[in-house]
C-alpha cells in the first residue's frame, strides 16, 4: 500500500507541474482543500480554476523526501518536502521549499487526496 500512496503524492507533484487540471481533477476528492503557506484554506474548484487561467502557474516539482502514515482504516497522511518552481498571481518565478501534509483516503475503492496542507521548510 505504501508505494501506491506514494504514487499518487508524486502524481499530484507530477500533475501539478505540468498544470494538467484533468489529472489533478481525478486525483482529488470532491470534498478536497488546499491550505496555503498563507493559511488560506482553498476549496478545490477555486485551486483547480487558478490552475486552468495560470493564476497559480507551476514549472517545477523537485522531490526532496517523502514518508507515508497511517492515520485510521483506510486513511493515510503522507508528508512530502519538495522544492516547487511557481508563477502566483503573476509574480515572479521562484522556488519555493514546500513541505505537503496530504491527508488519503480510499473512497469507493479509490485512493483520492482529501486535503493538502502546505508549509514551507
Amino acid at each position: 500500500m505504501e508505494n501506491s500512496l506514494i504514487d499518487l503524492y508524486r502524481q499530484f507533484n507530477i500533475a501539478m507541474a505540468a498544470d494538467d487540471v484533468a489529472a489533478l481533477d481525478k486525483l482529488l476528492a470532491p470534498a478536497f482543500t488546499l491550505t496555503h503557506m498563507t493559511g488560506y484554506v482553498q476549496p478545490r474548484s477555486e485551486w483547480l480554476a487558478q490552475v486552468a487561467n495560470g493564476q497559480m502557474h507551476y514549472f517545477s516539482s523537485v522531490e526532496d523526501q517523502v514518508k507515508v502514515e497511517p492515520v485510521a482504516a483506510m486513511q493515510w497522511q503522507i508528508t512530502g518536502q519538495n522544492r516547487v518552481t511557481a508563477e502566483i498571481n503573476g509574480g515572479a518565478r521562484q522556488v519555493w521549499p514546500l513541505k505537503t501534509v496530504m491527508l488519503i483516503e480510499q473512497i469507493a475503492g479509490k485512493l483520492q487526496i482529501v486535503q493538502a496542507v502546505v508549509t514551507t521548510y
